[in-house]
């Protein structure tokens, strides 16, 4: 993100007056330094914040040192450049951060700087367990996992009127994607790639922590489930389609130990644009064969923008008109029942309206409490099951 901070303004200015004593233009700095056309002049703007080692280059060609560039530079130094911050904007907060070209900015409502901060460093004191020595693949699955699911549930805990669909898009993803939240060693990593595991694994954790209490008060199991597990649950399954174990992400059992028994998948999402694949065919399984198979999902969706919304993929319902405006994956659910039904945590979306005939429906909820639709839809399905199939 651009910084306004006058102690860099000044650092720039000096750079660029060492070039012009030098006389030179950007082109031939560029062309000595091996750099694209355009590198200099973004970096005396300050549209590009450049590695020490490029300022370094730069003073050399110009037969100058680090030294040199710092002498009369005054002012407030400034912050870290982060890829996301936040700004204080009267009773509400403006979460800045790059997207795609974009500096963009999104108002969240009746937050602090200091709320945005308990949020962060929630997601860095977790993520600062992966320095641990000897940290084996499972533990660090385990540790990012933990810490991305709390930092979320903290960040709809601090603002509980927020979109939490906007909450997971536009702040805990970007500021797990922020280098400098993770430790040092791990400064290399593509976090955009490591988030994709990462963020799928939190949701899980984040759907157990808040319903599973809940449904337990009614002898529902909401389980993440070993490989082990899985397989012992499903070898009394037959829905007529091959599920496999590694592809079903929580399930919903009744029962302990060796009686416990397998009533339903929950498919979690973040996206629509995420591969579902091998949700949709098990799904429709488990739905044809009476088992409970809802659809689970943050519906995040959003263009590249300044002030960009996270307007989901589920938003439109019917015009004024009565028109059917609804969307090939609103009609998946609504329509063709590939899912037994749908939970959305955007606001952005519409629940199916109410005298709406439709095979399965879209409920939108939020994270104020664990009593809401989605333990409804599955404590009243769990008597289904059991009047249907016997479990």
């Amino acid at each position: 993100m651009t910084s306004n901070s006058d102690y860099l303004s000044r650092l720039l200015q000096r750079l660029s007056a060492f070039r012009g004593d030098a006389g030179l233009t950007p082109a031939e700095v560029e062309q000595r330094l091996i750099l694209g056309p355009g590198w200099i002049t973004a970096i005396e703007a300050g549209t590009i914040h450049p590695s020490l080692d490029v300022i370094a280059s730069m003073l050399s060609v110009y037969g100058r040192s680090l030294s040199d560039l710092a002498e009369g530079a005054t002012g407030s130094v400034p912050h870290i450049n982060r890829s996301i911050s936040a700004q204080a904007a009267g009773n509400d907060l403006d979460i800045q951060f790059a997207y795609a070209a974009h500096d963009a900015v999104y108002r969240l409502l009746n937050a602090t700087t200091d709320q945005f901060t308990e949020v962060v460093l929630s997601l860095r004191n977790g993520l600062a367990q992966l320095s641990s020595q000897n940290v084996s693949d499972e533990q660090e699955k385990a540790i990012k996992t933990e810490s991305v699911a709390s930092a979320f549930l903290k960040a709809v805990e601090q603002w509980p009127g927020a979109n939490p669909s906007d909450l997971w898009w536009f702040v805990v993803y970007r500021a797990y994607c922020d280098q400098y939240n993770h430790p040092s060693e791990h400064s290399r990593l593509d976090f955009t790639q490591s988030w994709k595991r990462t963020g799928g694994w939190a949701l899980e954790r984040i759907l157990e922590r808040h319903y599973g209490p809940a449904l337990a008060a009614h002898g529902i199991n909401l389980v993440i489930a070993d490989g082990e597990r899985k397989v012992r649950l499903l070898r009394s399954v037959n829905v007529g389609h091959r599920l496999e174990a590694d592809k079903m992400d929580v399930l919903l059992t009744v029962g302990t130990g060796a009686g416990e028994q397998l009533i339903g998948v929950v498919h979690v999402k973040a996206s629509f644009a995420e591969r579902r694949t091998d949700d949709v065919p098990m799904s429709q399984a488990l739905v044809a064969a009476g088992y409970i198979s809802p659809l689970w999902t943050m519906d995040c969706k959003s263009t590249p923008s300044s002030r960009p919304t996270n307007r989901g993929e589920l938003g439109a319902v019917f015009d004024g008109r009565g028109s059917d405006q609804r969307s090939a994956k609103r009609k998946d659910i609504e329509d063709d029942g590939f899912f037994s039904a749908c939970f959305s945590y955007n606001k952005n979306t519409a629940p199916t309206p109410e005298g709406y005939q439709a095979r399965a429906r879209v409920h939108v909820c939020d994270f104020s409490t664990p009593d809401d639709a989605f333990t409804d839809f599955i404590v009243t399905e769990r008597q289904r099951v059991k009047a249907t199939l016997g479990i």
